[in-house]
């Protein structure tokens, strides 16, 4: 009998000593993706979480490459920095993109190009410049 509570006693010393390795290491992570992803107020990174699939991560990409702005780049299914940056922006879907200080979900134009301004770049979206260049090719018609 006292063999029984003996062992029950190393055994819940076990299972508390891995529970508090869990605990810290999830918290050790968290702290680390916060430090490594949430923009800062003076911050002039450009950041995008992506996936391969995705049409408006496509024409996210496409769009700041013709606007000739510099980003990085995280892949939320292949990469644990993806991984983890969702987890600290709290993204529910993709493309998330952190613009200097601000966070932007989706592909939301007007607000990827007003956070892209005090930054110093103009971004004119494709679905715009297609419309332009059709505009364009109707008034040579005319």
């Amino acid at each position: 009998m006292i063999k029984n509570a003996v062992a029950l006693i190393k055994a819940r010393k076990r299972l508390l000593f891995i529970a508090l390795f869990l605990a810290l290491t999830l918290l050790a992570v968290d702290r680390y993706a916060a430090f490594m992803h949430s923009p800062e107020p003076d911050s002039t990174r450009i950041v995008i979480y992506t996936t391969a699939w995705c049409p408006y991560c496509k024409m996210l990409r496409q769009d700041l490459a013709a606007s000739q702005v510099s980003y990085t780049e995280y892949d939320v299914e292949t990469s644990a920095q993806g991984q983890l940056g969702m987890w600290i922006l709290r993204g529910r879907g993709v493309p998330v993109s952190v613009i200097g200080p601000k966070v932007v979900y989706g592909y939301r134009v007007d607000e990827i190009a007003s956070a892209l301004k005090p930054l110093g770049y103009s971004f004119i979206p494709s679905a715009y410049k297609a419309r332009v260049n059709a505009d364009d090719a109707t008034i040579k018609e005319r």
